[in-house]
């Protein structure tokens, strides 16, 4: 064993990487890329600088004489770009990196789901270790071979010269995952042991310099008969303190690396979408040495919603933002945490216990987790929109339920968990009396990791930590209820405090006084002057309502002065803030008349009319009060519309035997063409018919037409058309067809339904074969239409129409008369049975026609009922359907 880091060195000197000799490739993996097409995926190559072209071309000439590339004749093609990298070369000048763009290769590759680490789970590992060594293998992704199928997809072009890798080349989509199971299959046995790795990067960790020697020994030895190769140059023996993942590793713990916290102190005010994407990005990495960094960065999160938060990362720079107050002093903010302090998070001793310090707000949710005061991570997000609507004691409980659910590779296991609130009445959210299923779902999930609850309010509540000078249960007077929930614990609304049933009309005052007044026999106002806070205290105890909302009526001057002190003694009970103080109408007498004045200024809806009359007068039950003042409203019922008609009331049909005993027919017209339309009710099958015109000869010829096409009909639906009512059309079908005519209630053309679902089915299969075969001729599209229909299964009989009027077999009919049977069945269950009954000599107000008169007219007159028949009542000798009248 070499008792010297040279001595190590040069024992394994095989397994470090030698300039002058190719790079070897590991025997064990070949890495494949599975796209979804065989097509070729191809990209034009870019122009790149001229100034550059001379490192490109040693780049190129490198990659051949290494093995990495070769000449390729493939129809793949990805472009080149040229970037800088860190550092700087032997002769001062910038260092450059040659980049292959894959992202339309990328696109159409399958993706390898092998797992990436969780950098968490690695820095949480690392608690008892005070010597580490970190490696970095030699360009290692190009240190595992390509499958020779694949190579031909690698291919670029660069000086009318094509290439492609035959080994694993950076910027493929599943690259990472390729190396990380290779690295994992080569130290499988020694990771999360005495080594963790990162994709190309491995940190071995000891105790003590002995046991180093040998883990480093041991874990460079497999790499070498793996035949892979480490790079000397990056690779770091024997520190006390390393930097590794962008985090500066020691004994003493975590903390954040200063190269990259320079960057944030240096980034300038994000100026488009991109911009503050990367910002985010950047401070988000380190997020967990900000004590509530969700509820500090929420002003600047809340620019990547709604359409900024589907703009694709190539279009983002062109998104401009600007910030408001509150962004830009949460972006100063984030900026002078990360860059002003030290942060340092310790490493978890699992022998001690764990202290979980958790917060909640409307916003977000926050968690510490520490031990003797001192942080190994804080954690926070911001809430989803049904979680900000949480009650108090929820969002408190929601906390410690997600702290445990993040933090759970800590804490799985641990004897000892101490959990701080500042919340009171979470005890009783924790106990069985609760109802709450959801907070009894949480509470056994808490339970089964048996921590132990510790309730310290105001100053009591306060560990300092000197190493990261923040506050790990910072629950003080100043900060209200916790310190992402003061800002906006109550809230300010426009309605008038007379509706709360518990009214706090507060005032500052030179003398301490309470008066209390009753209000409509439910309502509590209590009047309080005080001069003390120790007085208005003692006094508000006597006066809330814990159960239910207190409204507080005062300044806004006064409000800020006593917020905070209320919500600290009074955890858990909610309070709205109003400026709004309107007179209240104790006399029936006088309700009446105001409501009766506020709805007949204009006969607006009832929420308008609330709203108009809550700006000067207050009195229980105003929307009940407007409602029977609008229910009795002449005026309303005849000129204005049902926004909100009831459900159709209808009734059973007959249902057919065979095919044309019951007819519907219309009269349906495209651009003054005319047609006479109907439909057999049993088997769907439609019928066209162009006519001339409305009058009563031309629907004559055709009916005489349309009835010789089916053997025994028995009645004839349609609608009032003066022609189907004529004495010509009527002594026809009675006298020679022996036929029922039935004509449905008049302005309720639903009763016509099955002719009028066929008039919008035709018109949608005629639109769509115009725009297809780009036909003119109306005539010939409505009777190619019609065809199409009836060659088409209908979802009712679940059958062609023309198949069905050809058909008669007894077994046949008996199917569909099912079918039809189980379709009415469905829309009575689905419209209910909830009838109108009218008796004789009801009052009742009839729609108007709307083609007769103009806009202005009346929409409803005045009438009354001689006769409720079902679906439809009978008024002045005419079948009015019940949907038509209010």
């Amino acid at each position: 064993m070499p008792s010297n880091i040279e001595d190590l060195i040069k024992y394994n000197f095989k397994t470090f990487a030698n300039p002058s000799r190719a790079l070897p490739f590991n025997t064990r993996v070949v890495a494949a890329i599975k796209t979804t097409t065989e097509a070729p995926i191809y990209s034009r190559s870019y122009p790149y600088p001229i100034s550059v072209a001379a490192f490109v071309n040693k780049e190129i000439s490198d990659l051949l004489r290494d093995g990495i590339i070769q000449p390729s004749h493939s129809s793949y093609n990805s472009p080149i770009h040229v970037v800088t990298k860190k550092g700087l070369d032997n002769e001062g000048n910038q260092q450059l990196r040659l980049v292959i763009d894959f992202r339309k290769l990328n696109e159409k590759t399958s993706s390898d789901k092998y797992p990436i680490p969780d950098t968490s789970v690695i820095l949480a590992n690392l608690g008892k270790s005070k010597i580490f060594t970190t490696l970095d293998l030699k360009s290692g992704f190009h240190q595992i071979l390509l499958a020779e199928k694949d190579r031909c997809k690698t291919a670029f072009s660069v000086n009318n010269g094509k290439y492609e890798f035959c080994r694993l080349p950076f910027g493929l989509k599943n690259a990472p995952s390729i190396f990380q199971r290779a690295i994992d299959d080569i130290l499988r046995e020694y990771v999360g042991k005495i080594c963790h790795v990162y994709v190309d990067d491995i940190i071995i960790f000891s105790p003590d310099e002995t046991s180093h020697f040998e883990h480093v020994d041991l874990i460079l030895k497999k790499i070498g008969e793996a035949g892979m190769r480490v790079s000397l140059q990056k690779s770091k023996f024997f520190k006390k303190e390393v930097e590794f993942l962008g985090f500066v590793v020691s004994a003493k713990g975590i903390s954040t690396c200063r190269d990259k916290i320079k960057a944030i102190a240096n980034y300038q005010e994000p100026k488009s979408l991109r911009a503050l994407r990367s910002f985010l990005g950047l401070s988000g990495y380190y997020r967990r040495f900000i004590k509530d960094y969700a509820h500090i960065s929420k002003p600047l999160t809340k620019y990547l919603r709604g359409e900024n938060g589907h703009v694709k990362s190539k279009h983002s720079k062109h998104i401009s933002i600007s910030f408001d107050n509150d962004a830009k002093q949460a972006f100063q903010k984030l900026k002078n945490i990360l860059s002003s302090e030290d942060v340092l998070l310790q490493h978890p001793d699992y022998s001690k216990p764990f202290e979980i310090t958790t917060d909640a707000s409307s916003v977000a949710l926050g968690a510490v987790l520490s031990q003797g005061g001192k942080p190994i991570t804080m954690i926070s997000r911001t809430l989803s929109k049904t979680e900000e609507h949480y009650a108090t004691n929820e969002r408190e409980l929601l906390a410690i339920v997600w702290a445990f659910q993040k933090l759970r590779h800590y804490l799985y296991g641990v004897k000892d968990i101490y959990i701080y609130t500042d919340h009171q009445p979470l005890t009783y959210a924790l106990s069985e009396k609760n109802p709450n299923s959801k907070l009894k779902r949480w509470t056994a999930f808490i339970d089964s990791y048996s921590p132990r609850y510790f309730y310290k309010p105001g100053k009591e509540n306060i560990v300092a930590d000197a190493l990261s000078r923040q506050y790990m249960h910072n629950l003080s007077d100043d900060t209200a209820h916790s310190e992402i929930s003061s800002s906006d614990a109550i809230k300010t609304v426009k309605c008038p405090v007379n509706q709360f049933k518990t009214q706090l009309l507060l005032s500052q005052s030179d003398f301490n006084s309470k008066t209390t007044k009753i209000l409509f026999k439910k309502f509590l106002r209590h009047t309080i002057r005080f001069n003390s806070p120790e007085y208005l205290l003692q006094t508000l105890r006597s006066c809330i309502n814990p159960d239910g909302v207190n409204g507080i009526f005062c300044e806004f001057e006064v409000l800020g002065k006593i917020q905070s002190l209320i919500l600290s003694n009074f955890p858990g009970i909610k309070f709205l803030h109003t400026e709004k103080l309107a007179i209240d109408l104790v006399n029936k007498d006088d309700q009446v008349e105001v409501a009766t004045t506020e709805h007949n200024r204009a006969h607006r809806s009832i929420s308008e009319n609330y709203k108009q009359i809550t700006n000067e007068y207050y009195f229980p039950e105003i929307k009940k009060t407007l409602m029977t003042i609008s229910k009795n409203c002449k005026i309303c019922l005849e000129n204005k519309y049902k926004r909100h008609p009831p459900r159709p009331e209808i009734g059973k049909t007959p249902i057919p035997e065979f095919p044309g005993e019951i007819l519907h027919i219309d009269i349906f017209s495209v651009d003054k063409h005319h047609f006479l339309t109907c439909i057999c009710k049993f088997s769907k099958f439609a019928i066209t018919l162009p006519i001339q015109s409305r009058s009563t000869i031309d629907i004559k010829n055709a009916l005489l037409i349309l009835l010789n096409k089916f053997k025994k009909t028995r009645i004839l639906v349609s609608d009032n058309e003066k022609s189907f009512q004529s004495k010509t059309i009527s002594h026809m079908l009675r006298d020679y067809f022996k036929i029922d005519q039935f004509f449905v209630p008049p302005l309720h053309s639903k009763s016509n339904g099955q002719i009028e679902r066929f008039h919008s089915t035709v018109t949608e299969i005629a639109r769509c074969i115009k725009s297809e075969q780009n036909l003119t001729d109306i005539t010939e599209l409505i009777l190619l239409a019609t065809y199409k229909y009836n060659n088409t299964i209908h979802s009712t009989i679940e059958a062609k129409p023309i198949d069905i009027i050809n058909d008669f077999s007894a077994f046949h009919l008996n199917q569909i008369k099912s079918k039809l049977i189980s379709a009415q069945d469905k829309i009575l269950k689905r419209c209910g049975n909830d009838k109108r009954v009218f008796k004789v000599g009801d009052v009742v107000f009839v729609r108007r026609n709307k083609r007769l008169g103009n806009k202005l007219n009346k929409v409803y007159i005045q009438n009354t009922v001689q006769k409720d028949l079902g679906t439809t009542v009978m008024i002045n000798g005419k079948q009015i359907h019940k949907d038509n009248i209010r």
